[in-house]
């Protein structure tokens, strides 16, 4: 069952016209700052972490955003993988402890070669306003293996299985969380997605928001491989790539929209984090909806439609597949 998904460099402190003219038309500037000492401090010393859970937790920035999450995602906190992963580690399998740092060492070279050439990647897929700071928190043994929370707040769990021990596996899925950032900068959805709706029709948008959110997400990421390529893949790349499977999670989509108005919004979003985030709908449907406006019309235009809202994107969208393929427009 994949873990729910709803980073590593000094602050790069590049001007605005350096990186107009690394990434041609658009001018923008986007830094990256990060924060591995909250997974460093319980990986360097996993049996002391064991008695210093409370204090590490209310420390550290990472797992202050960590619990963010939880309340934003309604997911239920416990310890339970915090206190599977130390016991992992300390008592099944210490190689592990020196891999994790490897790669978060790994990553963090891998980001800084690689900055202008990321940030060329993610400014492609946004509009040429977007210019932000991200902030991203490495930590260990949690429930979310990869989020964005606040307005420019990532974390990862650097001991996930999902990363193969892969720096460039990782940062595959760190391109996405960065995405969300500019994202959120430039969605007029945006009040949609950060907070639970309240009513069918708040319930309808936030469905169209967040497909986008995060089929924009996927599908920047998906692209990244041409750049980064891995031996390991998201799951969503291969549903992507699988016809059936799109048609699943369209037909999964257009099942919540049409129980907008009719059930309550606790089954709502019950039903909403079921087939939307554990089934991938959201990600799938939502991957597939940006690479046929892309493949019809360029990745510029593409862009663009992000300061357009989730309705507009749905509703392009629509006019370029056969009737069978559309998503419910309410």
């Amino acid at each position: 069952m994949i873990r729910p998904i709803l980073s590593m460099v000094c602050l790069m402190c590049f001007s605005a016209d350096i990186y107009a003219q690394a990434i041609g038309q658009k001018e923008q500037d986007i830094k990256i700052i990060f924060d591995d000492s909250a997974a460093r401090l319980v990986l360097e010393a996993p049996v002391n972490a064991l008695t210093a859970r409370d204090s590490i937790w209310n420390t550290f920035e990472g797992y202050r955003i960590t619990r963010v999450w939880h309340e934003k995602s309604s997911f239920p906190f416990n310890w339970e993988i915090w206190d599977r992963g130390l016991d992992r580690f300390i008592n099944k399998d210490t190689s592990l402890i020196g891999k994790s740092l490897e790669l978060s060492n790994g990553l963090n070279g891998l980001e800084k070669r690689e900055h202008v050439k990321i940030v060329q990647h993610l400014s492609s897929y946004l509009p040429v306003t977007a210019t932000f700071d991200a902030y991203v928190y490495i930590v260990a043994f949690t429930t979310p293996y990869a989020f964005c929370v606040e307005k420019n707040k990532i974390g990862i769990d650097i001991t996930g299985e999902e990363w193969h021990h892969d720096p460039v596996c990782l940062l595959n899925m760190m391109i996405h969380e960065l995405y969300h950032v500019g994202y959120k900068l430039n969605s007029p959805d945006r009040e949609y997605i950060n907070a639970d709706p309240t009513n069918g029709e708040e319930f309808i948008r936030f469905n169209y928001a967040y497909m986008l959110s995060e089929g924009m997400a996927t599908y920047v990421a998906y692209k990244a491989l041409d750049l980064f390529p891995t031996d390991y893949k998201h799951e969503d790349y291969e549903l992507l790539e699988d016809g059936d499977r799109v048609r699943s999670a369209i037909s999964g989509v257009n099942q919540l929209l049409e129980k907008a108005r009719t059930e309550t919004m606790d089954n709502l979003l019950k039903q909403a984090w079921d087939t939307g985030v554990t089934e991938r709908a959201y990600y799938v449907a939502g991957a597939y909806v940006c690479k046929t406006i892309a493949e019809k019309y360029g990745t510029e235009y593409l862009s663009e439609m992000v300061s357009q809202g989730g309705r507009n994107f749905i509703r392009e969208y629509n006019t370029l597949v056969p009737a069978d393929l559309n998503i419910r427009l309410l």
